[in-house]
């Protein structure tokens, strides 16, 4: 009876070997003899990064939309003078911009939902967007120039990861070029033209 019992139990913890994962099993080794001895055993690690885009135009946060407004004095209407904004997350009509991406080469295109009139007064009158003009901080980091077809773009230079990362900041200052005089009016606005959207895009 004592053997069937030992047999009973061998058979059980072999069950239970059998039953573990392989990958568990950790390596090993074992020597034996005269000294120095040796052994040696593997680990292999791994990491998984995931891929992330993130991109920032003024009040950080989903839903902050900052508005940039232009008054041109009546001395200088559409002398060519440019005409320094208000808002922005900033004031002065300047907004923080960021973007971090682990995805590759970064492109920024801009659209607007002028319908490719520009900033329209609902008179009929409209102003280009050629008349906003757009300065960056940064050479590696610019701004695609605003247009009523909506479909200019810019590279973003870069940082780090055989140029697949990209960790950048700074600020985008707009103004208005001043370039003629338009029937008067309050133009733009999201109702009318006004809201432009910046998106950053991975290859």
């Amino acid at each position: 009876m004592k053997m069937l019992k030992n047999q009973f139990v061998t058979c059980t913890m072999l069950a239970s070997l059998a039953a573990v994962p392989v990958s568990a099993i950790a390596d090993s080794d074992s020597v034996s003899g005269a000294t120095p001895l040796s052994a040696t055993a593997n680990l292999d690690f791994r990491v998984v990064i995931p891929a992330i885009l993130r991109f920032r135009v003024g009040t950080d946060g989903a839903g902050n939309i900052d508005e940039i407004e232009f008054n041109p004095p009546i001395a200088n209407l559409g002398d060519g003078t440019d005409v320094n904004g208000t808002g922005g997350d900033i004031g002065g009509g300047v907004v923080t911009v960021s973007l971090l991406s682990n995805a590759g080469q970064i492109t920024i295109t801009e659209s607007n939902n002028s319908g490719g009139n520009g900033l329209d007064n609902g008179a009929g009158d409209f102003i280009p967007y050629t008349e906003i003009l757009t300065t960056s901080s940064s050479g590696d980091f610019p701004a695609p120039a605003l247009s009523d077809a909506a479909n200019n773009d810019e590279t973003v230079t870069p940082s780090s990861g055989n140029g697949k990362v990209t960790n950048r900041s700074g600020t985008w200052t707009y103004t208005y070029d001043n370039t003629d005089v338009y029937p008067a009016g309050d133009y733009g606005g999201n109702a009318n033209g006004g809201r432009v959207t910046y998106t950053a895009a991975s290859p």
